[in-house]
């Protein structure tokens, strides 16, 4: 079994990938790794089999000089960019991430860019020949996402892990569109079960279930708290200077005050091709000037437009995803453009009912990359109907959850919270409880048909609700699988490894 291991963390996946080497025969061959925690190192060291690609390269489509000479005997199949046409628009939309400034990477350029990372991992699978691809989240870098989707043409299986509600508990997954039938058998076993009793959680997901019922300052998630003070710092010009020296050399051989830029950058710049981009000091200041200055104006934009609430009126609160993010890009489907979550609940609700709209609060956040993905003519589109409503940044979702006649939601928390304030659940993309009876997950016209019909009828059943968590409990694991995962739980390297492995095999059969 030779295994491709994506964009992987060296805690713990170097140690998961020795134990399946030495006692399953999982032998790696290629490793995509980030540049931050030594993982080039530690990977040729323990793993020298393997091929090693920085992450950092891999989103600019820079691969080995055998990849690259390969990949001009490689051939794209017509047929197949017919079937993945769809799929295609889904890589350019992921490729904001890498035009900083909004104006430096034009359709042309992804086009190409697309085109190139398909032929390159043709080749680095004819070359490397992998049976398996693990990945420790889904795939949402355009270069993974591109490999999934030759993967799935040739029949490579492709594993990625998933979050949940819980930071201790994740998931794993071999399709990125739906969770399927993963906990169906389980779920039905629990929902014939008379008197689920919610103490019989695991613990982790018992304080989750206790916690969302609490007061919003107190059940807000962790990273709704951490955010803030990022944001603060990210604007302190004596933080840059201090982020920008410890994230980049400067004193190297390829040290920026040797060559006069910085080349290890995922961004491009419109000067160069991508894989050749690079930035100046004063060019990457000047550019971050600019793009905090579009972020506040963008905040005042957004709140010009923002209403209070009329609680005496029949509406829907979606709580808009920050973008760009795995949430939305790949697991919102074709729901990554917000936009159609709104067309379908204005289509699909009778004309009394509102739609509540809020941003989410680090859209604009000046260590985030939310300027990428949003222009005022978004906010302007949605509220030309005027049953669309923009919500105050200052209000929760909570207080705005209180009144609503139900939550609608891509793939966010706010469902999951939604639920158990007793609100019927609207959810538009793959997230760990979608499959739940309680929960509509819209996928097509058929399901959207369904939204007033459902929203009239809903019942809240607790009994269902624990039956779910109960089989999503039997069916996730408790262990770290991505940066700052570690350090928010109390759980040893060694049970984690194990509890991955333990997945990965269950999966292989």
């Amino acid at each position: 079994m030779r295994v491709l291991y994506n964009t992987c963390v060296a805690d713990p996946w170097v140690k998961v990938a020795q134990r399946l080497r030495d006692d399953y025969g999982y032998e790696p061959v290629y490793w995509i790794g980030f540049n931050y925690d030594d993982s080039e190192n530690i990977v040729k060291e323990l793993l020298p089999t393997a091929c090693y690609q920085s992450y950092s390269n891999a989103w600019r489509g820079i691969f080995s000089k055998e990849i690259v000479d390969k990949a001009k005997e490689c051939y794209v199949d017509i047929d197949f960019l017919k079937e993945i046409a769809v799929y295609e628009l889904q890589a350019i939309k992921m490729m904001d991430r890498l035009d900083y400034d909004r104006y430096s990477f034009n359709y042309m350029e992804r086009e190409r860019h697309f085109l190139n990372l398909l032929k390159s991992w043709m080749a680095c699978i004819e070359i490397y020949k992998p049976d398996l691809v693990v990945s420790a989240v889904n795939p949402h870098r355009v270069y993974d996402y591109v490999l999934y989707l030759l993967c799935k043409r040739m029949g490579i299986k492709f594993i990625t892990f998933q979050y949940s509600m819980c930071v201790e508990r994740i998931y794993a997954t071999t399709n990125f569109y739906t969770v399927g039938d993963l906990f169906e058998k389980d779920y039905k076993y629990y929902l014939s079960k008379k008197d689920l009793d919610k103490k019989e959680l695991p613990v982790e997901i018992l304080n989750q279930f206790e916690k969302v019922l609490k007061d919003y300052s107190e059940a807000a998630p962790a990273y709704m708290k951490t955010h803030p003070v990022m944001d603060r710092k990210y604007r302190n010009f004596f933080f840059l200077v201090k982020a920008f020296i410890k994230k980049y050399d400067f004193f190297g051989k390829n040290g920026i005050l040797r060559k006069g830029y910085v080349s290890v950058t995922m961004f491009k710049n419109r000067k160069y091709s991508l894989e050749k981009s690079r930035f100046g000091i004063i060019e990457i200041a000047l550019k971050k000037e600019k793009n905090l200055a579009y972020s506040k104006r963008m905040h005042r934009y957004y709140s010009s437009l923002a209403e209070y609430p009329q609680t005496n009126v029949d509406y829907i609160l979606l709580p808009l995803h920050y973008q760009p993010e795995a949430t939305t890009s790949p697991a919102g489907d074709i729901f990554v453009n917000q936009r159609l979550c709104v067309e379908m609940l204005l289509k699909y609700t009778s004309d009394n009912y509102f739609i509540y709209v809020k941003e989410h609060p680090q859209q604009f956040m000046s260590h985030m990359l939310g300027h990428t993905n949003r222009i005022k003519e978004f906010y302007d589109d949605l509220i030309a109907n005027p049953r669309v409503k923009l919500m105050p940044f200052e209000l929760d979702s909570y207080s705005l959850m209180r009144n609503a006649k139900a939550v609608a939601t891509v793939t966010g928390t706010v469902g999951w919270e939604a639920m158990m304030h007793r609100k019927p659940v609207i959810v538009f993309g793959m997230i760990w409880y979608e499959q739940c009876r309680s929960v509509l997950r819209i996928t097509d016209e058929t399901s959207a048909s369904k939204i007033m019909s459902y929203i009239e009828n809903y019942c809240y059943d607790e009994h269902d609700i624990l039956a779910y968590l109960m089989a999503f409990a039997k069916n996730s694991i408790r262990a770290y699988h991505y940066q700052g995962r570690k350090e928010k739980m109390n759980l040893p390297e060694e049970e984690c490894v194990h509890n991955i492995i333990g997945k990965l095999l269950f999966f292989q059969g």
